[in-house]
């Protein structure tokens, strides 16, 4: 094989030059029909490393003209501030802001770091209003249990670039509205969707998250009893609809994917829909009125429950069983508040 190919690079060369003398052209020449690859200088194993953004130092001394508006136009409202805070959250805040590290950000030239730090205030103030508003009591506990130290500050995102124009997190107790370095003074008015982020990320040591506990009170609490008035005139009997969120919720909270990426905040109308769903596939059975179905479900449904339950591992989206007298309504995490009314499908042919 390797003499024939040889032979074969000859014969091409030698016709090769015969053309070039043909046509007149001496300077013919063949190329080398392999040429080893070259490495190109930027594919070599040592990759410049990325820059990593570090945070300006403190100004050593704020100019006269930034500390006079810091004076008039933040320090004067800082008592406003605290109490408008405190009527929301029922207990006192401090608000401490660096202005020497903060002002380092400002453009050249901006005196106006009182007023910014003002704007900032508002918007996280009028932000806590709308996240009281929706949470109550429960936004209130939430809170302040994950802002332990009662403070409020203004701080630059230590994410550098990566960083969002506005966003917030909570810090050894201390609440941080944070700014992207590059963006000192932007939306400083759009807060609202900062502080749930913010709280939820403080670890509880049990219970529910805040989203899933707003969720399961005013998504299925609230609703629920009429689904199950429902599905009971629809049985014949009383039958107990058992969400089982604790468990569920512990499952979902472990799993690598979850089927609804928002699953906190919606778990309780996922849970009020599967029921729903339950009640469409009951009606769809023919159970409604039907003596010998509903005789055959009391019999071996001995205590008259309907459960959720989420699986690791199913066979399908929606599954149905029964164990132990009770009717398990059974998905797994990927796929989680999807085809909510196939619910209870094929309860029939487990009678």
């Amino acid at each position: 094989m390797w003499l024939r190919s040889v032979r074969r690079r000859q014969f091409l060369a030698e016709n090769v030059l015969k053309l070039g003398a043909i046509w007149g052209n001496d300077n013919f020449r063949v190329l080398p029909i392999y040429r080893p690859l070259q490495k190109h200088p930027l594919s070599s194993s040592k990759m410049p490393k990325p820059v990593v953004w570090t945070p300006k130092p403190a100004i050593a001394k704020l100019p006269l003209a930034v500390r006079k508006d810091i004076r008039d136009n933040f320090d004067a409202n800082v008592d406003d501030f605290k109490a408008r805070i405190k009527a929301q959250l029922g207990q006192d805040y401090t608000i401490n802001i660096n202005a020497a590290e903060v002002w380092a950000y400002a453009n050249e030239g901006d005196t106006n770091a009182g007023t910014s730090f003002k704007n900032y205030i508002e918007g996280f103030i009028t932000a806590l209003e709308s996240f009281i508003k929706k949470y109550e009591d429960n936004g209130k506990t939430y809170f302040n249990d994950a802002v332990k130290q009662s403070e409020i500050t203004l701080a630059v995102n230590p994410q550098g670039d990566k960083g969002e124009t506005i966003s917030a997190d909570i810090v050894d107790g201390v609440y941080r509205i944070l700014f992207r370095h590059d963006r000192l003074g932007y939306n400083q008015n759009w807060q609202e969707s900062c502080i749930l982020p913010a709280v939820e990320s403080v670890a509880r040591e049990e219970g529910y998250s805040l989203a899933t506990k707003h969720s399961i009170e005013d998504d299925y609490e609230g609703s629920i009893e009429e689904v199950s008035a429902e599905i009971n005139k629809i049985l014949g009997a009383e039958f107990t609809l058992d969400p089982n969120f604790e468990e569920i919720y512990n499952t979902l909270k472990k799993a690598k994917e979850v089927g609804d990426s928002d699953w906190q905040s919606r778990i309780g109308s996922t849970a009020l829909g599967y029921f729903n769903g339950l009640k469409y596939q009951l009606e769809r059975a023919g159970f409604k009125d039907d003596d010998m179905l509903q005789e055959g479900l009391q019999e071996i449904v001995e205590t008259k429950t309907f459960r959720l339950r989420v699986l690791p591992k199913t066979d399908s989206t929606t599954e149905t069983k029964i164990e132990d007298g009770v009717v398990y309504l059974q998905t797994r995490p990927d796929r989680w508040s999807y085809n909510q009314n196939d619910m209870g499908e094929g309860l029939v042919n487990l009678l």
